[in-house]
């Protein structure tokens, strides 16, 4: 199911718009015919963002981009739905500022990982090459999760 693009009201009134402030506050802007949306995060993790607040708004399920899920530890998801402790990631291996292609990285993911298990959350992580299949791999754990405790 392709999620149709949100308008400017729309995006006001998720339960995200909070966090989609900069992006609304760009948008309002006067000025040049095409305004840019802040970057920060490569185009799949954006698209990502994008995908999951359509899905937000769809559902009712909220949605948070960079969710800490630890009192103490730093350690934070791309992506959270904090409700049902789901950990959504995007592992950018092709990116220049990757910190996962290293020994170290992929160490301190590891832990992130095994904490946030231990903690009861599930982490769903994508790449490059399955970022696409976001929406259909969270309805699928949630789907799954409500199956098993019927």
């Amino acid at each position: 199911m392709k999620a149709p693009r949100m308008t400017l009201q729309q995006l006001k009134q998720t339960k995200v718009a909070t966090i989609n402030q900069d992006i609304i506050t760009a948008l309002q802007q006067p000025g040049k015919k095409k305004q840019k949306i802040p970057v920060g995060d490569c185009k799949q993790v954006q698209w990502m963002w994008e995908q999951l607040a359509i899905w937000s708004r769809l559902t009712g399920i909220e949605v948070i981009k960079e969710y800490r899920f630890h009192p103490v530890r730093k350690f934070r998801f791309d992506f959270a739905v904090p409700d049902l402790k789901i950990g959504i990631e995007y592992e950018g291996l092709m990116s220049e500022k990757s910190g996962h292609t290293t020994l170290t990285g992929y160490t301190k993911d590891t832990e992130k990982y095994n904490l946030a298990a231990a903690e009861g959350w599930r982490a769903i992580r994508f790449t490059v090459k399955n970022y696409i299949q976001v929406i259909e791999q969270l309805e699928k754990l949630i789907s799954d999760e409500r199956n098993k405790n019927m």
